[in-house]
């Protein structure tokens, strides 16, 4: 295919190497194009993040590339799961196969991937500057004077982008949901709490907490609840681990006992964060830039959806840019072709959300009493959430 993209514009700058970053790139590579891959910080993926749980629509996108059980190897699979209220009593099941994976096994697998396609990943470059020369090309400034340009910008720098605020000064900031996640591992006796293959679920009345055990004797566990006031990444990480523990204990002591047991066997660090969502942009790109994944739309993560949708964008995009002949009219086919699923899904993790972490105790009466309904609704949007099927890759995997 003869097209603008075949000359200069194949020079692609991809910003943020979580998730969605290093997948754009490996995408990209694939479809010919020339990748560099820019990361803010220096240290090793593996060592970043708690443990996420890739839902089956992420997964089929590393399937299509042929990258299914290499990627998620190190990960383990959740053949269903389990929702449970305060008092215990199930409340349905959801059979969709999921792998639980630690965040930064899988930006580092994925980053792997990449690199050995070819792509250049270039670290310790924090984005400040983006600017348009002459020949439609982009010229883009870091926090460290040093200076790149290319023909396209790619902004995969999560829900606090630089891309965006770059592209967009306009456009709305992320906003504080009032929900502040934690997660971690835990060890207890594998005949106390056995591996059953399943993800735990719990409604509690302060807060919402799941766990899975993922080898004999090895727990993981993750916590939401409501906090009305903003509390930053660095003021959640003063608190000492085992007194955030036990807060979280004290929180979850109305609730079935093997929640306490677990955080009460707490070991390692505990990963603590306040969550965000991005209201939804008027555009996603501008010119020969854009932005996608949590950059674009960070919806709640009471889905664990936003991984998952941040590697979709990453594999419709790269197609489109490989399908059209200007970026810009890549960007805006990949646009409307995306727009309607990332607000259903923003939607469903909203309601999702005000079902785990209600803020007022009538709030939380009236759950209590639809749960069991509302439930078996979420468990058919859910399957409909991970219906999604990549689109035909255009050239043999190699």
């Amino acid at each position: 295919m003869k097209n603008e993209n075949s000359t200069t514009h194949r020079q692609v700058a991809v910003v943020g190497a979580g998730i969605t970053g290093p997948l754009l790139s490996l995408c990209l590579v694939k479809l010919g194009f020339e990748v560099d891959l820019y990361e803010a910080y220096t240290r090793r993926a593996q060592d970043v993040g708690s443990f996420l749980n890739l839902a089956p629509n992420g997964r089929a996108v590393l399937e299509n590339l042929g990258l299914a059980d290499r990627i998620l190897g190190q990960g383990t699979a959740a053949d269903s799961i389990s929702f449970a209220n305060h008092k215990g009593r199930e409340l349905a099941q959801n059979p969709e196969r999921t792998t639980n994976i630690m965040r930064g096994e899988l930006s580092g697998a994925l980053r792997e991937a990449a690199t050995g396609m070819g792509v250049r990943l270039h670290t310790a470059k924090r984005l400040a500057a983006l600017e348009m020369t002459g020949g439609s090309r982009w010229r883009i400034g870091f926090e460290d004077g040093t200076q790149a340009e290319a023909g396209i910008v790619l902004g995969c720098d999560g829900v606090h982008s630089a891309t965006r605020g770059l592209l967009f000064p306009d456009a709305p900031r992320a906003s504080y949901t009032g929900v502040v996640g934690s997660g971690g591992r835990s060890e207890i006796d594998a005949l106390e709490l056995p591996v059953d293959g399943r993800f735990h679920m719990t409604f509690g009345l302060r807060g919402f907490f799941g766990y899975q055990v993922i080898s004999p004797g090895v727990v993981w566990w993750f916590e939401n609840h409501q906090e009305t006031h903003e509390r930053s990444f660095a003021e959640l990480a003063q608190i000492d681990d085992a007194e955030w523990v036990a807060l979280l204990a004290d929180r979850h002591r109305p609730d079935p006992a093997v929640i306490r047991r677990i955080l009460s066997a707490s070991t390692g660090p505990v990963g603590r964060w306040p969550v965000y969502e991005v209201p939804p942009l008027e555009t996603w790109h501008r010119e020969g830039a854009a932005v996608l994944g949590d950059a674009a739309h960070a919806v709640a993560p009471h889905l664990g959806a936003g991984a998952a949708l941040g590697m979709e964008d990453a594999y419709e995009l790269a197609l489109a840019l490989h399908e059209h002949p200007t970026a810009p009219q890549a960007f805006t086919v990949f646009e409307q072709s995306r727009r309607d699923r990332v607000a259903a899904m923003a939607k469903q993790a909203r309601q999702t959300g005000a079902m785990m972490t209600p803020d007022r105790w009538i709030t939380r009466v009236i759950r209590d009493l639809m749960l069991p309904m509302a439930m078996k609704q979420g468990v058919r949007k859910g399957a409909e959430a991970y219906s999604y099927r990549p689109s035909p890759w255009p050239v043999q995997i190699s």
